[in-house]
Formats: C-alpha cells, sequence, structure tokens
C-alpha cells in the first residue's frame, strides 16, 4: 500500500528524541513491505528530501516559533494566539497543497494523519477531494480539554468548529488509550468512528539487560536507584517526584533519583533540589539520547511516572519492556498501561506522599520487584509492541481501501 502521513512534528533527523513514535509506527508499517511518505515542517537546516529507515519523508518550509514546536506549545508562555493562530493557518495550507500534491502524483491508497488538530483538517480535505480514505490518530493533547494541566485547544472558540469537522469526517479514528476515546467523543467525535490502537515500545533496544557500571559509578547508584524519564514541564508532575526524596531517603539513604529529560520546569526543580539539600541525591541530566535511554532504565530498581495528565505514557511501556517494575500516578491513560499490583504500583495524582509510598513499597520488596518486572516485560510485549501496533494500522488499512 502507499500511504501518506501528514504531520505536524516529526523526529527533525534520525537521532532526534522528539516524536519518535510517530516514525516508529511508520517505520515498522514499512517493515511489512508498505511504502511511507511523511509530510512535516522543515524545522532548521535539515533536508527537504530524506529517507531513513526506508520512511520517506518530505519537508516544507515553515518557520515554526520556537514556543510552538514540539513539547514547547504544551508548556504554557506568552505566545500569542495570532502568532498561533498565523502558524497553523500557514501549517494548514502548506500541509494541504504538500498532501494534495504527493497524493495525486504517488497514487496514494491511503492518507494517515496524526494529531486531528492541526494536521487531521487538512488531511481530511484531500481526502474528500480525491476520495481517499483518511485516518487520524489522536495522541491526546489534540482532543484532551484540562485548562488545569495545560490542555485547553479543545476548548477555543476558534479551534472547536475545525476539530469537530475533522473528527466527524475522517474514515476511522484511533485513539492511543480509552482515555483518550472519552476525550475525543466529548470533543464531538462519534464513538462508532474511533478505535482504540495503542502507542507501543521499541521492545528489541527496551529489553532487560545488566545495570550500566559506567552509569552506576557516574550517579553512585546502589540497589535503591529510581529513574525517571520526562518533559519538566507542570502537567508531567516531576516537582512531586522531587518532594518525594525526603521521604524515600528516611527509609533509604542511599536511594537516588536520575531525571532524563528538559523544559520550562528546571529551573524550579533546580531550586527544589538546593532547598531540600538533595544536589547528591537527585540528579537532572538533560535530554537523553533515544538509544541509550534504555541503559538507564536498566541501571535503575524502578521507573515513576509522576504525570498529573498523560495520554498514554511510553516512558512506562519503555521501562516495563526492561522488566522494570514502575510507579504510576492514576492520571488518564496510565493506569491502561500499568497493571497495579501486578507490574507496579498506580497512586493518587499531585501526591509526592502517595509517590513516596509506592516507591518505598517496590524497594522494599525485592523478590516482588522482581516478579513485577517480569510481569511487566510480559505485558509489553503481549500489548505494547510497535509491530503489533503496525499490524493493527495495516488491518484498518485493508479495511477501507477500495
Amino acid at each position: 500500500m502507499r500511504i501518506c502521513c501528514p504531520t505536524y512534528w516529526y523526529p527533525e533527523h534520525k537521532g532526534d528524541i522528539h516524536a519518535t513514535y510517530v516514525h516508529d509506527i511508520n517505520r515498522h508499517i514499512v517493515k511489512h513491505g508498505h511504502h511511507v511518505t511523511v509530510i512535516t515542517p522543515r524545522v532548521g537546516k535539515g533536508s527537504k528530501k530524506e529517507v531513513y529507515d526506508s520512511v520517506n519523508i518530505l519537508r516544507f518550509n515553515l518557520k515554526v516559533p520556537y514556543e510552538l514546536s514540539y513539547g514547547k506549545i504544551a508548556q504554557g508562555g506568552k505566545h500569542s494566539s495570532v502568532k498561533k493562530l498565523w502558524t497553523m493557518f500557514l501549517y494548514i495550507a502548506k500541509t494541504f497543497y504538500h498532501t494534495f500534491r504527493t497524493c495525486r502524483k504517488q497514487k496514494i491508497e491511503v492518507i494517515h494523519a496524526h494529531w486531528a488538530i492541526p494536521s487531521g483538517f487538512p488531511a481530511v480535505l484531500v481526502s474528500k477531494l480525491l476520495s481517499i480514505p483518511c485516518f487520524i490518530t489522536m495522541h491526546g493533547g489534540d482532543v484532551y480539554y484540562n485548562p488545569k494541566e495545560g490542555y485547553d485547544y479543545p476548548g477555543k472558540f476558534y479551534i472547536r468548529p475545525f476539530l469537530r469537522y475533522t473528527l466527524r469526517n475522517a474514515t476511522k479514528l484511533t485513539a492511543i488509550t480509552e482515555d483518550c476515546k472519552r476525550h475525543a467523543i466529548n470533543a464531538g467525535a462519534f464513538e462508532k468512528d474511533i478505535i482504540v490502537i495503542t502507542n507501543g515500545a521499541d521492545l528489541e533496544r527496551f529489553s532487560p539487560a545488566q545495570k550500566d557500571k559506567r552509569l552506576a559509578m557516574k550517579f553512585g547508584l546502589s540497589d535503591n536507584a529510581i529513574f525517571s524519564c520526562r518533559q519538566l514541564i507542570p502537567r508531567k508532575g516531576m516537582r512531586f517526584l522531587v518532594g518525594a526524596m525526603p521521604e524515600i531517603l528516611n527509609k533509604f539513604p542511599d536511594a537516588k533519583l536520575v531525571i532524563a529529560g528538559d523544559g520550562v520546569e528546571r529551573p524550579k526543580l533546580e531550586k527544589m533540589i538546593k532547598d531540600l539539600k538533595l544536589n547528591s541525591k537527585v540528579f537532572l541530566v538533560g535530554w537523553v539520547k533515544n538509544e541509550d535511554l534504555p541503559k538507564y532504565y536498566n541501571s535503575c530498581d524502578v521507573a515513576v511516572m509522576p504525570s498529573l495528565e498523560e495520554g498514554f505514557g511510553i516512558p512506562a511501556a519503555e521501562a516495563m519492556g526492561c522488566g522494570k517494575p514502575v510507579v504510576s500516578t492514576d492520571a488518564g491513560g496510565l493506569v491502561e498501561v500499568v497493571e497495579d499490583g501486578v507490574t507496579g504500583y498506580i497512586v493518587r495524582k499531585g501526591s509526592s506522599g502517595e509517590l513516596a509510598r509506592g516507591i518505598i513499597k517496590v524497594l522494599s520488596d525485592k523478590n516482588k520487584a522482581k516478579e513485577m518486572g517480569k510481569s511487566g516485560r510480559k505485558r509489553a510485549l503481549k500489548l505494547f509492541s510497535w509491530d503489533k501496533t503496525a499490524k493493527e494500522f495495516i488491518k484498518l488499512y485493508k479495511q477501507h481501501i477500495k
């Protein structure tokens, strides 16, 4: 099959760590013998045309303001509605043009857009004009409405009609969790049009291995190492994880917390670490290259997801792939990824005390933690592999190709 994939966000280069899950879906679809062409903005000085992992990528020129780039648009800030609207208008116009042109030139059979807003709207328009089935994968931020945690787009008066039109005119919608599906229905989608196809993890790379000796030496890790990989933005709840450390250290004085990620909340977290005198116990290491992440998971004893809102939580699936127990909050789709008491523990969101108790519970019973890790690996292989995800998309495509 020949598939066109319009998406606002895509890895900017092969080693990029942002929006890798969209590429993971595409490269696994290609592994099954299909042809995928991605239509996405060209950011920085990247090439307009490139191929990696056998996925064709066509990038068009679009000046995306820093605060509207991947991971930044959800962090809040002072970017104006005018700037946002103008950028989205240009994106929609250029995506429509390049998607239409690519579909005509390559005789595309399937359009598969990621995010209902902004990518889904031009995808649906092309679909209508060329009578090509159009599928839209909703990743959460495009349909979630939770202003307190930074999700407010579905509620804006200038977004609602376009979002509703997109959700109701796509051939089929896919949601990454049942929680995402519920939000999509609230945003105007019809339940009958939505299929849940979960995200996944690269379970060949994210697999059990020995602790990395260099990492253990670098951070002085013992058998009570805690790891979390998250954007450092308010809704990811990292302040509650840092705030849990004093209670954890009362029980396990040798415990260390390593946090991979970056974002607008980093200065606040650095101040917290200093004020709580945790400089030798908590390490903010910034973004870690995707290929290096398995070393971090395998060097920890428990992985933590302290989010206040979450569509799916790929890091939880990656940690489970590495055979590590996960302590997760009850935010959004996380309760569908982590099985409470089996692959880890689910605790109430927004509470340092709850996180501390969950982590202490894991660290206090090494045998139970080991069993949880094994169960997590089995669950990840059964439910969260990218190959399984790709097969479900391929099956969906075939059902609607004329």
